[in-house]
């Protein structure tokens, strides 16, 4: 009775996949690209502007509450893990400027993840991020800058203050 039930989750785990990635493919059409064999797990969620677009290479998982949110472009390579509520944002909000609405107006990169890389769980990839390829990332690590290849990666954790400086 226990294969029964587990061959039946598969099955279902399998089914809800395919149907998020066609919801997305009618959804966004030629702005996103899927590999093959991507899995992703649950609450997996992607958000692409009308300029932006986002390319997801082959074999790579998502694991629960993972996001992508594409203003301009973000390239993920081959076989790469995500763990537990990784985000992925290739814009930020403009907050030094005092004169236009940070809600509508964004500083725009792109980020680019090479292949066989693993994002521990609450990791953050920025606008700029340049990810290569093999590398560990600690669970908490904000990305968004250039990565070699081969590092393990792991946030400081320290409280850093800094006066904003308007223009």
């Amino acid at each position: 009775m226990y294969s029964v039930c587990t061959l039946i989750e598969k099955i279902i785990i399998a089914v809800r996949i395919v149907l998020k990635i066609c919801y997305y493919k009618i959804k966004y059409g030629k702005r996103i690209s899927f590999g093959k064999n991507i899995k992703f797990r649950k609450r997996f969620i992607i958000n692409i502007s009308k300029d932006g677009f986002v390319k997801i290479g082959d074999n790579c998982f998502f694991n629960n509450d993972c996001s992508i949110n594409a203003h301009k472009e973000i390239v993920i390579g081959n076989n790469n893990l995500f763990g537990e509520n990784v985000k992925i944002y290739d814009h930020n909000h403009i907050f030094n400027d005092k004169n236009i609405d940070m809600k509508k107006n964004f500083i725009e990169r792109k980020i680019f993840i090479g292949d066989n890389n693993w994002f521990g769980s609450n990791c953050i990839i920025l606008s700029k991020a340049n990810i290569e390829s093999y590398n560990v990332f600690s669970p908490n690590t904000c990305i968004n800058e250039k990565i070699d290849s081969g590092n393990i990666v792991s946030y400081d954790i320290k409280l850093i203050k800094k006066k904003i400086n308007y223009k």
